[in-house]
């Protein structure tokens, strides 16, 4: 890629844009996919999810990648997979304690755990455009483990304070908004180190 044309898709690359449609997204999900308590969303509803997160992501790279329908292929199969197994749909729950440092260890774990997974799929869409791909996965498994521990402890908060289940639900939103944030920060870096 020439220096001309890197610079280019440097500069149309906007994180903000990312982060607004991974949080519009997840919104948007939110009128097929129910929150719970429980970490066994059906498999329907991570299709669901993952579908339209993967749909809005692809209105951004579809500016760098010609085939952008794979990027919402990899978000499917990655949270389908996940949805069907025993790991659960991590981005539509909330834990059953109000224990702060139980939320916090739990959430680094389970979100670098989930970023991992996710972002090995889509590393395969990045591999063949961006030098610097693979980090793609760490960067992924670095957000979620930050955004899901941060979300559930003001989720946790929140409804401690106000005895509504609306407080975990501004909690996951407030993680969907943080790693729409961290996603779009290393997209950003990797865009300008290809």
């Amino acid at each position: 890629m020439n220096q001309k044309r890197k610079n280019s898709l440097v500069l149309e690359f906007n994180y903000l844009h990312w982060t607004g449609v991974t949080l519009i997204g997840f919104l948007c999900s939110l009128v097929w996919v129910e929150i719970g308590e429980v970490p066994d969303l059906n498999p329907f509803q991570a299709m669901v999810g993952a579908t339209l997160i993967g749909c809005f992501q692809a209105l951004v790279v579809s500016r760098f990648f010609t085939h952008a329908w794979l990027w919402i292929l990899s978000t499917f199969v990655a949270w389908t997979l996940m949805g069907t197994s025993s790991f659960g749909v991590i981005g539509w729950f909330a834990p059953r304690t109000n224990l702060i440092m139980v939320r916090l260890t739990t959430g680094l774990i389970l979100g670098g755990i989930t970023g991992i997974w996710v972002g090995f799929w889509q590393w395969f869409i990045l591999k063949p455009v961006l030098s610097k791909s693979y980090l793609w996965i760490l960067f992924s498994g670095i957000s979620w483990s930050l955004s899901l521990s941060i979300g559930w402890i003001i989720g946790g908060i929140l409804y401690s304070i106000t005895h509504l289940f609306l407080g975990e639900v501004i909690g996951l939103i407030i993680l969907w908004l943080l790693v729409g944030m961290f996603t779009g920060m290393a997209l950003s870096y990797l865009l300008q180190k290809s």
